[in-house]
């Protein structure tokens, strides 16, 4: 969690020993406060563009943990919809603000650098309404234990097995699956972060799930590139088709050549967006053998370690 080692230092000496529904709910309530601070932060920080990324984070955080633990913890469903409603009312602003990360990329390369303007200021045009979000803090989770549930450190070993066995499935469907990789590696980030202090092994683990989940991440938005640019085509029709409308006559000429513009405007980005995925995703299969490798040696030694602490502990 993004403050793990205090969230860690809330569970007791033995914590692997004792149900795991008692030690999840104290990470959920922990977690529940950093977002509430995130929320309050962003309330207040107008000025501040790194808040609303922050609450995000944090709400993605307390969401994952309430969907790992649900066979040990029980939670109020209102408020998990009320988090949900917020993360789902919450993405058009961060969706466009990747856009326009990813605009100034293209208007890097010679050939789309007129376009990439054109469409980043239709696409200022088009930005969110920021302030709109509303979230209401109480009454919160209220989190609770199963009854009867596993030990704490058997139940966290057996989650971050079967989410790398996840995650070596989807990145072995190559292209097709590399997408639920990156889901699936950002929440095993998110499980294991408040074992940060208790277990060594966690932080170079952490750094790398997230170069992964930045590889993975990039080749995304590039795929996300891709299904975005009929929305630009039509945004350049719709801002250039006015002006030979207001002409009368058939404007035959002027109309054929603001659509072959758009055109070939299209066909440009189409073939940056393929070059640069081409190119990102040789990097990234070079990259992955070793990526991978690093992974799976560090969860065979964190389970490793939970197994000898966990006697330890009794």
């Amino acid at each position: 969690m993004g403050q793990a080692k205090t969230h860690a230092r809330q569970l007791d000496a033995d914590f692997l020993t004792q149900p795991a529904g008692e030690i999840a709910a104290v990470l959920i309530r922990a977690q529940q406060a950093v977002f509430r601070r995130a929320w309050a932060h962003y309330l207040e920080a107008a000025d501040d563009p790194e808040a609303l990324h922050d609450l995000r984070v944090e709400l993605r955080r307390l969401r994952v943990w309430l969907r790992l633990s649900r066979d040990v913890v029980r939670t109020r469903k209102s408020t998990r919809r009320r988090l949900k409603a917020l993360a789902r009312s919450s993405s058009p602003m961060r969706d466009h603000e990747v856009m326009l990360e990813l605009l100034d990329r293209v208007a890097k390369d010679a050939d789309c650098a007129d376009v990439a303007a054109r469409i980043r200021r239709l696409a200022d045009e088009r930005q969110p309404v920021v302030g709109d979000l509303a979230f209401d803090v109480k009454p919160g989770l209220k989190p609770r234990a199963r009854k009867g549930t596993v030990p704490f450190g058997r139940w966290f070993a057996s989650q971050v097995s079967m989410m790398t066995e996840h995650i070596e499935r989807d990145l072995s469907a190559g292209r097709s699956g590399f997408h639920a990789a990156r889901i699936q590696v950002k929440h095993l980030r998110y499980l294991i972060e408040p074992m940060d202090e208790p277990f060594a092994v966690v932080e170079p683990m952490l750094a790398d799930l997230k170069t992964i989940q930045d590889w993975l991440g990039d080749l995304h938005d590039l795929v996300v590139f891709r299904a975005h640019l009929a929305d630009y085509a039509g945004w350049l029709l719709t801002d250039a088709l006015p002006a030979p409308l207001a002409r009368p006559g058939k404007q035959a000429r002027p109309l054929s050549q603001t659509f072959t513009g758009v055109r070939d405007d299209t066909i440009r980005l189409s073939a940056w967006q393929d070059a640069q995925f081409e190119v990102m995703w040789r990097d990234w299969e070079a990259r992955r053998p070793a990526s991978e490798k690093r992974l799976y040696t560090a969860r065979n030694r964190l389970i490793g370690e939970l197994e000898k602490a966990a006697p330890a502990a009794n």
